[in-house]
C-alpha cells in the first residue's frame, strides 16, 4: 500500500498544521491521486465546466489512468504529504515532464510542462501546492529545460492567480482541450527556469 493509499478507504485526516514533505509518486500511489485529482476537479471547476461533467467524474477511473502514466513514467509525478495524528495526508500532486506541443518553436526541445496540479480542496492556503509545484519546477529546471510552460482553463482565476504568484506569465496563446467531449478553452503561461 503507498504512502497515501489508505486516504482513499475511511474517513481522512485533517490538514491543519502539516509540514508537507514532498517525494516522487509510484504506482502504489495511484488510488489516493486519483481521488484526490476527481476532490479537486468538483471544488475547483464547479461554475467553470457543467456539472454534468463533474458528477459523471469517476476516481476510480482517474486512478487507473494515473497508474499507467506512473507505470510508463511519461511525466514525473510529486507529491506534498503530511501526517497528522499517524496517518498520511495527500494534499497535492504535480505532474511534470517535456513539452507536450508539437509546432512549439526553436525553444521546443528546452521547454518542459507542468501538466497538472492539484490540491485537496481542504488543503487549499495551507502550503501543499507550492510545495508539489516547486518540486516540479525544480525537478524540470535539473533535467535541463530553459523553459516552462503550462495550460489553465480560461475562467479560472483562482488558478490564473497562483501561477502568476508563483512567477507564471500569461502569454495570451489560446487553444481548446477536449474533457469528456466538450471543448473547454484554455491559456498558456510560461516562465523561465530559476537559475
Amino acid at each position: 500500500m503507498g504512502d497515501c493509499e489508505q486516504l482513499v478507504a475511511g474517513r481522512e485526516p485533517t490538514t491543519v498544521g502539516i509540514d508537507w514533505v514532498v517525494r516522487r509518486a509510484t504506482e502504489a500511489d495511484a488510488q489516493a491521486i486519483g481521488a484526490l485529482h476527481v476532490r479537486a476537479w468538483r471544488h475547483s471547476y464547479r461554475g467553470i465546466v457543467p456539472d454534468h461533467m463533474l458528477v459523471g467524474l469517476d476516481s476510480a477511473h482517474s486512478a487507473r489512468r494515473w497508474r499507467e502514466h506512473l507505470r510508463l513514467r511519461r511525466w514525473s509525478v510529486f507529491l506534498a504529504v503530511g501526517e497528522r495524528g499517524g496517518r498520511p495526508a495527500l494534499g497535492a500532486f504535480c505532474a511534470v515532464g517535456p513539452v507536450d506541443e508539437p509546432g512549439l518553436d526553436e525553444r521546443g526541445r528546452h521547454t518542459g510542462e507542468l501538466y497538472a496540479l492539484y490540491a485537496d480542496p481542504r488543503a487549499l492556503g495551507r502550503g501543499a501546492g507550492p510545495a508539489a509545484h516547486g518540486a516540479g519546477v525544480a525537478h524540470l529546471g535539473a533535467g535541463g529545460f530553459h523553459q516552462l510552460v503550462l495550460w489553465v482553463l480560461t475562467k479560472n482565476p483562482r488558478a490564473r492567480a497562483f501561477y502568476a504568484k508563483q512567477g507564471w506569465r500569461c502569454d495570451e496563446l489560446t487553444a481548446r482541450e477536449r474533457h469528456q467531449g466538450l471543448p473547454l478553452p484554455v491559456v498558456r503561461y510560461s516562465r523561465n527556469v530559476p537559475r
